[in-house]
């Protein structure tokens, strides 16, 4: 995906967070769903009354977090363009940090069990300027193509 944005910047990957990243909330919000669905089935020995409430915040409970999880992932943007490399921070109040493609001096690349077999992985982008990552894409799909993205900014010509 290619998107111009400010004279010759071109978007060249934009993305958020992955799902793997919040598998456990999944797990929880499914089973919460499957609770709902098997009280349905399976009569419980309490009143009509107690039934209702607890089928109402099984089916709140399992809402909000698919609205939690829905949330978080649209709070955190993730953009390389030909120029710069930055994460974005938030819904209503936003953050952001950016680092420019020839600033970059390491890029750190780790990932792990399962998602990571999945290309599933953390990038750290440094400059020299800092000791610590100036821009982080935490659990981002495609790590190491977007690695390797970078490291070809990095060495093409600037126009």
């Amino acid at each position: 995906m290619k998107t111009t944005i400010v004279d010759g910047e071109e978007v060249l990957y934009s993305g958020s967070i992955s799902h793997w990243h919040y598998a456990g909330k999944w797990i929880v919000a499914l089973l919460l769903l499957a609770a709902l669905a098997a009280s349905f089935f399976f009569r419980p020995a309490i009143d009509d009354n107690t039934l209702m409430i607890g089928r109402g915040a099984l089916a709140v409970l399992a809402v909000a977090l698919f609205f939690w999880i829905h949330f978080d992932r649209v709070a955190r943007k993730y953009v390389v363009t030909n120029r710069r490399v930055s994460v974005e921070y938030g819904v209503v109040s936003k953050q952001s940090n950016e680092l420019r493609i020839q600033d970059i001096r390491s890029i750190n690349l780790t990932t792990r069990g399962l998602p990571g077999l999945a290309g599933i992985g953390r990038l750290e982008f440094s400059s020299a300027a800092t000791d610590d990552a100036d821009v982080i894409f935490w659990n981002t799909p495609h790590a190491t193509k977007i690695r390797d993205l970078v490291r070809s900014l990095q060495t093409a010509p600037v126009a």
